[in-house]
């Protein structure tokens, strides 16, 4: 019994670890202050499912990291910073004498429900039909999930970030970093024009600025 104590305290302790930094990360990726590490997350938010576009406008993930350097559909700017915690996480479990065991079951389970939550899941929120949407015991917490992260994706502050549900199937930290929002208020046009400028190093940003700014000057006057 104290076996499986243990075990389940390693994984639901890796679990709240996974959470924690995939909400730093992705925080960190919409402030802007690393652009080359920012680029391919803005290019999702900006140019494919854009604060005025469909979210979910076909059953096929539009990715951003095509022609990018990429491992399947995670980028750089998920894998350099994951790599570097992922490292140092390591050397303090070795500095600590975690047992090998310990160590491969924390290493494992961060792993495995980073990319479950950060990459499987979130995709799936931008396609339509998937399976989870018609399952009886999950389309309820899915489909308030999905709502959520539509919502961050909406939802611009007068500086035109985005600040709102950064968290992807479970939003415990965006409830203590006060980052969580279940509603949507009438749509920003002056934070979406200052977004556009923002983050116009993004690459084919350039194009769709051209046509929106007119559209949003009109809107916020």
């Amino acid at each position: 019994m104290l076996r499986i104590l243990h075990f389940a305290a390693w994984v639901g302790t890796s679990i709240a670890v996974a959470e924690l930094l995939g909400y730093l990360l992705h925080r960190l990726l919409h402030t802007g202050w690393i652009p080359w590490l920012s680029m391919s997350h803005m290019k999702h938010h900006m140019v494919l499912y854009g604060p005025l576009q469909k979210q979910r406008p076909s059953e096929e993930y539009l990715d951003a990291t095509t022609g990018s350097v990429a491992l399947g559909n995670i980028g750089l700017e998920w894998i350099v910073p994951s790599s570097m915690i992922l490292t140092t996480v390591v050397v303090v479990l070795r500095l600590l004498r975690v047992s090998l065991f310990d160590q491969t079951v924390s290493i494992g389970t961060t792993l495995a429900w980073t990319f479950l939550m950060f990459s499987y899941l979130h995709d799936q929120m931008h396609v339509k039909n998937f399976w989870m949407e018609r399952n009886s015991v999950l389309k309820a917490w899915f489909r308030g999930a999905r709502k959520r992260h539509d919502i961050h994706h909406r939802v611009l502050n007068d500086p035109g970030l985005m600040d709102e549900n950064f968290g992807i199937g479970f939003f415990l930290f965006d409830r203590l970093f006060g980052t969580l929002s279940s509603e949507q208020g009438p749509f920003n046009h002056p934070g979406y024009a200052a977004a556009m400028e923002r983050f116009r190093y993004v690459e084919t940003l350039q194009a769709r600025w051209s046509v929106d700014h007119n559209q949003v000057g009109r809107n916020a006057s």
